[in-house]
């Protein structure tokens, strides 16, 4: 009888522990509100309004240009991307610092690039390489048959809630904005969000 009391007790404790270490109901469902509308913003291709749910912080570091470079490139090289399947997988809490909160959050990312004329499927081949070299090789598929390349990956956003916003900001997390967000984000906030992303 006292080992059952024992391990519910310790059962309870460790659900207690567990809840205090995820986020709240409150910031979970602003964090998916903020995301579901980020991410349509980026489906619009509306990269201007995108930038509104950005950490401001970050542009001390970056430019606002340097964000969406990958996209305008592509944009403006005539390719109309075609943006689907653009879903949170996953939330991860991460430590405050400060009053300061932040949480990991994975989505998925997918999009097509039809290569509609004879200048788009001449350039593919090195397209490729580029697309290769921002989502890893094995999520870029050029289908030279059918005249597209079809991009796939997961990719990751750093949800800040700083007491002197309103509201939950993001950043893109990733290897491209590294020094950025070094300089951004608290030493120990990064390795953790590190060492689940990478």
């Amino acid at each position: 009888m006292m080992k059952k009391v024992i391990l519910i007790g310790l059962l309870i404790m460790s659900t207690v522990a567990l809840r205090a270490q995820g986020l709240s109901s409150k910031d979970d469902a602003a964090i998916d509100n903020k995301v579901e509308q980020f991410l349509k913003l980026i489906e619009q291709k509306n990269y201007t309004k995108v930038l509104d749910f950005m950490y401001p912080p970050i542009f001390e570091h970056t430019s606002r240009k340097d964000m969406f470079q990958v996209f305008n490139m592509l944009e403006q090289s005539g390719i109309e991307l075609k943006f689907k399947n653009m879903e949170v997988l996953s939330k991860q809490s991460l430590k405050s610092v400060n009053d300061t909160k932040y949480a990991l959050i994975k989505y998925n990312l997918e999009m097509e690039l039809p290569l509609n004329t004879d200048d788009l499927k001449g350039i593919a081949p090195l397209l490729v390489p580029v697309l290769q070299g921002n989502f890893g090789k094995e999520n870029v598929v050029y289908n030279k048959a059918e005249n597209y390349i079809n991009v796939k990956g997961q990719k990751f956003l750093m949800g800040v809630m700083d007491p002197d916003y309103s509201d939950w900001l993001f950043l893109i997390y990733d290897s491209s904005f590294k020094s950025a967000i070094e300089k951004t984000i608290p030493a120990a906030v990064n390795q953790q969000a590190a060492s689940s992303a990478y």
